[in-house]
């Protein structure tokens, strides 16, 4: 029913508690509604709801669970259940084959077309037609319907960039606010700066997700459009791995070992000063900081944050990721599930739920508000780099990262070259996909 497996890098925790975020009247009218369908008499209704371990409390969605109730007969209770994200796929998939999925999950975006390919999603077209699309960002939509069908919506966003170490910056006599822009910058700049053991000059970690930043800027793309041929291991997807090659075997400005195993690891050990830069990385890197016991001001001061540098002749590119909420259609109570989603995606409630986790929105109408931005770390950098994101191919992104990370952590220890690697690469993904 499933294709493999395929963990990813994103922590899960917000970035404020949000046990207080809000109580029974803290959204006053959020759906607005005249959509709710309503139902009567019988013995209550109780939604499960899915999300990651420490991403949200149920507290957050009370206000949902209050305007269902103002509109339904029967008490709608939500179940809210946690699930630590690395085992969140695989325990999903398994509760759906033995018949006992929950009713409404977020997903990351990246698994959602093995769901839908499994045929066990609920089709959500209705609660579309209700819905502003176009007030969502372009590729967050696109990412959400499949073969003409709406089975998701997005939640919140994430993107990634470059963070450098402004004090490791004046210890080597660069200028701590003027970043590397291009790639053969970046890779002076980390020479300028390398002092092994101490510091390393730069590092970037080595998986699929990571590296389409560096593919997009080089003008590459994934697969091809109807996700059925991969193109990553075109002239660009060369280039771009071409610059791993470079930044651990040719300029040997990176650790000795490249890191592949621990993306979270590798995040500590850059704030922790073993790296002067970082090349990728994600915007949630607050997270960690924090839990190294600091506060986020403190990361404005010590750290800086750009866009990834571009190749020469390149473009300046960005990927991101986040969450989408889906229903199962399994559920016994359909039409309570697509109200509950009608409301979720009102952007009054999406401002709420975007401003209390600190997290970015998807929403273009949310783009300028204050509230929703005033916990996000370097927002403006943030703006920019978000109007031109790309996102991962959700259908089989899951198929090819098995196939695309061995391969590059195969450049990266310079045991393949990045073409054979990436050939090789792509071959195997053709196989997968029939």
């Amino acid at each position: 029913m499933f294709a493999a497996g395929h963990s990813a890098e994103r922590p899960t925790a917000s970035r404020r508690s949000l046990l207080a975020a809000v109580g029974s009247s803290g959204l006053a009218g959020i759906s607005g509604c005249s959509r709710i369908l309503g139902t009567s008499g019988g013995t209550g209704i109780t939604l499960e709801y899915v999300e990651v371990a420490g991403a949200r409390t149920k507290e957050t969605f009370q206000p949902i669970v209050d305007e269902l109730n103002a509109a339904y007969d029967d008490e709608v209770d939500l179940q809210f259940t946690q699930i630590p994200y690395e085992n969140m796929r695989s325990q999903l998939q398994t509760r759906v084959g033995g018949g006992n999925a929950p009713d409404i999950a977020a997903l990351d975006q990246i698994w959602l077309g093995t769901f839908v390919d499994a045929g066990v999603l609920l089709e959500l077209d209705a609660v579309a037609d209700d819905t502003d699309l176009d007030d969502f960002l372009d590729p967050f939509v696109e990412t959400t319907r499949f073969d003409g069908h709406q089975y998701a919506f997005p939640t919140t966003t994430d993107v990634r960039g470059m963070y450098w170490n402004k004090a490791a910056f004046e210890d080597a006599g660069l200028d701590p606010e003027s970043p590397p822009e291009t790639l053969p910058e970046l890779l002076d700049a980390a020479e300028t700066l390398h002092d092994p053991p101490g510091r390393y000059g730069a590092t970037q970690f080595v998986n699929g997700g990571r590296w389409t930043v560096n593919l997009f800027s080089a003008g590459g793309s994934v697969m091809s459009d109807d996700g059925t041929e991969p193109r990553f291991q075109e002239s660009p997807g060369a280039s771009a791995a071409a610059f791993l090659d470079d930044l651990y075997n040719g300029r040997r400005v990176g650790p000795p070992d490249p890191a592949y195993r621990n993306s979270a690891q590798t995040a500590r050990e850059f704030l922790q000063g073993q790296y002067a830069i970082t090349v990728v990385e994600g915007s949630w890197l607050d997270y960690f900081w924090r839990n190294l016991g600091n506060e986020n001001p403190e990361m404005v001061e010590r750290f800086g944050f750009a866009p990834t540098p571009r190749p020469a002749g390149g473009e300046t590119a960005t990927m991101s990721g986040g969450h989408v909420w889906t229903a199962f259609e399994d559920t016994d109570h359909p039409g309570v599930v697509r109200d509950f989603l009608r409301i979720a995606t009102e952007q009054e409630f999406m401002q709420h739920l975007a401003a209390e986790a600190g997290e970015i929105p998807t929403r273009e109408s949310l783009q300028d508000e204050d509230e929703v931005w005033a916990e996000i770390l370097y927002a403006d950098t943030v703006r920019d780099i978000l109007s031109e994101t790309r996102l991962r191919p959700v259908r089989n992104w899951p198929v090819v990262a098995d196939s695309l990370g061995p391969a590059l952590q195969q450049v990266a220890f310079d045991e393949q070259a990045p073409e054979t690697a990436l050939n090789a690469a792509a071959e195997e993904v053709r196989s997968k996909l029939g």
